[in-house]
């Protein structure tokens, strides 16, 4: 049975990926981007959003047979005021670019193999408590779409709170 479980929580959609005959894609950590300084993230001109959030994490919509999601944790990583960021979910890392409103979108990635691949993509938006994103996934098998799923996710920051200065 083909698995897919995404917590992509950010730190991801997302996830560690199987498919029928049990092989799983190679994690891949991506690029990351500097965190900045404390100084820089109290700074209310600055947007900032570093952090760890527990991430809720649920399939809204699916036309793929087997897939499964879970929550996991998703680290963000952003120097403070900059317009890059990554998020790192599940073994992870997305990178893409946020809007000083907090919105944020991640460039599509491919996890898997010729066989099967799911290319994800992920955008939301960050407000001072959080995020919410929508993770879209298309799937394909031997480079034919064969079917798509959307996974809900939603991020509880911990610690100091995200500056968004809109």
């Amino acid at each position: 049975m083909r698995l897919l479980f995404l917590a992509i929580g950010l730190s991801t959609a997302l996830a560690a990926c199987s498919s029928e005959d049990g092989a799983t894609p190679p994690v891949d950590s991506g690029s990351s981007v500097d965190s900045g300084s404390a100084e820089d993230a109290r700074d209310p001109t600055l947007l900032y959003v570093a952090g760890q959030y527990p991430t809720d994490v649920s399939l809204t919509q699916n036309s793929c047979q087997g897939i499964q999601v879970a929550s996991m944790p998703t680290t963000v990583t952003h120097r403070a005021g900059s317009t890059d960021l990554s998020l790192s979910h599940a073994g992870n890392t997305y990178t893409g670019t946020i809007e000083r409103d907090g919105s944020f979108m991640t460039v599509p990635r491919s996890l898997g193999s010729a066989a099967e691949t799911h290319r994800l993509s992920i955008s939301g938006r960050f407000s001072t408590t959080g995020f919410e994103a929508t993770v879209t996934v298309e799937v394909s098998r031997n480079g034919t779409l064969s079917c798509s799923y959307v996974v809900s996710w939603m991020g509880t920051k911990t610690g100091e709170p995200n500056v968004i200065p809109g």
